[in-house]
């Protein structure tokens, strides 16, 4: 199973590539929105609200095609992607680890810290059998719960970085 890793490109403090699948452009002051890009698609990401943040991705006609909304007692969420009914659950007990499932499939194991060099670890274990901005989101998204997370308020509107 392929790890991947979201890192910080050289020169750039904004643009973080994941090696293989595509890149994230960190836009605004708070980090709450980004452009991703891969195979010649580009998908606006955003996260809204200040008490239980949720996530949205518009492909670049505007429409949505994703969206995540945690849940409001334990961590992870449902995640849509276009047709497609997906879950976040947690996947360790200590850490900011997620498994992105499809049913009782789970299609890749992300573990997030936050915008640093290195924000979020991912484990595919079929690069080929999930959607390059599917994948971009769902990094968005685990980068987004561990800020939060390292905030302690759940909102990340204080934890927020540009990069460091």
């Amino acid at each position: 199973m392929p790890e991947l890793q979201l890192t910080r490109t050289p020169g750039d403090r904004r643009l973080y590539a994941l090696d293989g699948v595509g890149t994230v452009r960190l836009e605004g002051m708070w980090s709450r929105a980004a452009t991703a890009e891969a195979d010649q698609r580009s998908w606006w990401l955003e996260r809204t609200g200040l008490l239980r943040p949720t996530a949205e991705a518009s492909d670049a006609a505007g429409s949505r095609i994703g969206h995540f909304t945690p849940k409001a007692i334990r961590r992870g969420g449902p995640l849509r992607w276009g047709e497609q009914e997906l879950v976040l659950r947690p996947a360790s007990a200590w850490r900011e680890r997620y498994a992105l499932a499809d049913g009782e499939r789970e299609l890749a194991l992300l573990d997030g810290k936050g915008w640093r060099k290195q924000p979020v670890t991912i484990t595919v274990h079929d690069l080929a059998a999930v959607d390059p901005g599917l994948l971009l989101f769902a990094a968005f998204v685990v980068r987004g719960l561990a800020e939060d997370a390292g905030s302690g308020s759940g909102s990340g509107a204080g934890a927020a970085t540009s990069g460091s």
